[in-house]
């Protein structure tokens, strides 16, 4: 009596468990009625991506991954790339282009950071954590414009204030330095230099899905900086995206994208909508096609087959030598027995 609670309770968690476990494996599986899988998750920080839309046609190519150490295993790095972004559009005749793009945060459980200072290093405790963001090579070219605009270098150190462990969420500001020039095409020579040594201040806001279907991304700078012909002067520019996955063709997502784009050194607002296709895109490590199989039942082993009784071993007949000889005696029969009582 005493043990029946305790065999509940453990059954109880061992029901909860396995539920949890088929949950979690089915979690970004989707199964049709024919009983093909199907994914339902997406991972949208690894693939090449076109894009079509009204500004153009794109192509773009994205990585993320994770840098991790053995010997700290509270702190990792989270690194995401974006390569040969590019798009032109037919109708204004216009190509732009980053060569990459870079985005890196250093996230560790408890906030610390250690500082080399004398022979044994200092950990300091942060409510945030840090990281940085890299841009090289952005090209704006426009065909009515003499000129185009390279965006040499990009840089601003970040505080990441989500400290999400993933890369769902991204809320991160900072001061930011660039270095733009515009050069002439008809005497392919710079002729406008854009300086700001860190003299911008930067404000970055990614959301993302657990599921991966839809993703929004914000950014904002805003400073001083300086220019070859009129010196400091205040600048601007804004940027926000939308992306919502609607439908999915051999699990390589279709999305419908939509973003705004203010620049106020170029004087210019621009919306764009658009659809995106996933030419190339890495599984979600949570989505398992494999087509299920039964489970296989081993046969139950042959039965033995039942032997009849085994007869008791016959006597064999006496051999002659076994039979009574006239060595052992005369043979009396009973009459001859009864004769030999009475004459006694």
């Amino acid at each position: 009596m005493g043990t029946a609670p305790g065999q509940v309770v453990a059954l109880a968690a061992g029901v909860i468990l396995a539920l949890a476990g088929v949950a979690h494996a089915d979690e970004c599986t989707g199964t049709s009625s024919r009983g093909d899988r199907f994914a339902t998750c997406f991972d949208v920080g690894n693939r090449l991506a076109v894009d079509a839309g009204t500004d153009g046609l794109g192509v773009g190519i994205a990585l993320r991954h994770r840098i991790t150490f053995d010997d700290d295993p509270d702190l990792e790095w989270k690194m995401e790339h974006a390569l040969v972004g590019m798009n032109y559009s037919v109708l204004e005749t216009r190509f732009t282009g980053t060569f990459y793009s870079g985005r890196y945060l250093r996230h560790a459980r408890d906030g610390h950071v250690l500082i080399p200072i004398g022979g044994t290093p200092t950990k300091i405790f942060l409510p945030f954590d840090i990281g940085a963001i890299f841009e090289i090579g952005h090209l704006d070219w426009k065909q009515e414009v003499p000129t185009f605009t390279i965006g040499v270098l990009r840089v601003a150190p970040l505080i990441e204030l989500a400290r999400s462990k993933d890369y769902k969420r991204v809320l991160a500001i900072g001061p930011a330095m660039h270095w733009d020039m515009d050069v002439d095409r008809q005497f392919q020579m710079a002729t406008l230099h854009t300086i700001a040594p860190f003299s911008e201040g930067l404000a970055s806001l990614r959301l993302e899905s657990n599921d991966g279907l839809w993703v929004t991304e914000a950014r904002f700078e805003a400073g001083s900086a300086w220019r070859s012909d009129r010196g400091w002067h205040r600048e601007a520019r804004a940027s926000a995206t939308l992306e919502k996955i609607v439908v999915s063709v051999n699990d390589r997502p279709i999305a419908i994208t939509a973003g705004v784009e203010y620049d106020s050194a170029r004087n210019e607002t621009l919306a764009k909508i658009g659809a995106r296709v996933a030419v190339l895109e890495r599984m979600d490590p949570r989505v398992s096609i494999r087509p299920l199989q039964p489970r296989e039942v081993a046969p139950p082993p042959p039965a033995e087959p039942v032997l009849p009784p085994v007869p008791a071993p016959a006597e064999p007949p006496m051999t002659p030598s076994e039979l009574p000889s006239a060595d052992d005696g005369p043979v009396l029969d009973h009459a001859s027995a009864l004769a030999l009582i009475r004459a006694v």
